[in-house]
């Protein structure tokens, strides 16, 4: 699917180009290090290098499966422009953020059919290889993805938004399961408009338990959010 969407902040969510191939491999090696300087068994360093994933992330550019976060340098308008309106300057853009949406990988296959069985797997968008480079982080990238990726799965005619991350990184398990999505608007109530309560609220993805893999012995912890009931 080809989108391209940019919001207030200035951030841009658009296909990855093919010439942005060796610096989305760069990006994703910047954190597979990061993750084993923390002891992170997540990614392995040169991974992503590896011919056999470099022509995978190649193919994922060409099917428009893959995605980047890029940033426009906006300032606001000082009366030079005739509205006063917030302005693009026309300096470089930069990825400040890439992530993928699968629909029928293997791997996602094997992830969840022992969960869901071999019919249902195939009825949600999965997010993979989401990173955001360490000079935007905490800028609020993540529940961008992840809006994003939830307003997609009516129009790719899913249901759910899933994800799953390494079962022994406790943390990035927890962001997943209590804060990914950012500020959510909660309606509670009857769907007689005047009886609605609204809450705002921190929220992520319910967690679906971990599944090991007997090939690798590898464990993950899988995650979904039910978005068209």
């Amino acid at each position: 699917m080809t989108v391209s969407l940019t919001d207030q902040d200035g951030f841009h969510i658009r296909n990855t180009r093919l010439e942005e191939l060796d610096e989305y491999i760069n990006i994703l090696e910047r954190a597979a290090e990061w993750m084993e300087s923390q002891n992170l068994k997540q990614w392995i360093p040169g991974t992503f290098r590896q011919p056999e994933a470099r022509n995978h992330i190649s193919n994922a550019i060409a099917k428009k499966t893959s995605f980047v976060v890029v940033h426009n340098n906006i300032s606001n308008g000082n009366g030079d422009n005739a509205d006063n309106t917030t302005t693009i300057t026309s300096a470089p853009q930069k990825i400040a953020a890439i992530f993928a949406l699968n629909y029928e990988d293997p791997f996602d296959e094997m992830l969840w059919v022992p969960l869901l069985g071999s019919d249902h797997w195939k009825d949600a968008i999965y997010v993979h290889r989401l990173v955001v480079e360490k000079e935007f982080q905490g800028r609020g990238i993540v529940p961008k993805v992840f809006k994003f990726a939830e307003e997609l799965v009516p129009k790719m005619g899913k249901q759910y938004l899933r994800l799953d991350c390494r079962g022994n990184n406790p943390g990035l398990r927890k962001f997943y399961r209590e804060k990914c999505r950012g500020r959510v608007v909660v309606r509670r109530g009857s769907d007689n408009e005047k009886e609605m309560e609204e809450e705002v609220r921190v929220m992520g993805l319910p967690e679906r338990g971990t599944y090991t893999n007997p090939a690798t012995g590898i464990n993950y912890a899988r995650f979904e959010l039910l978005v068209c009931p």
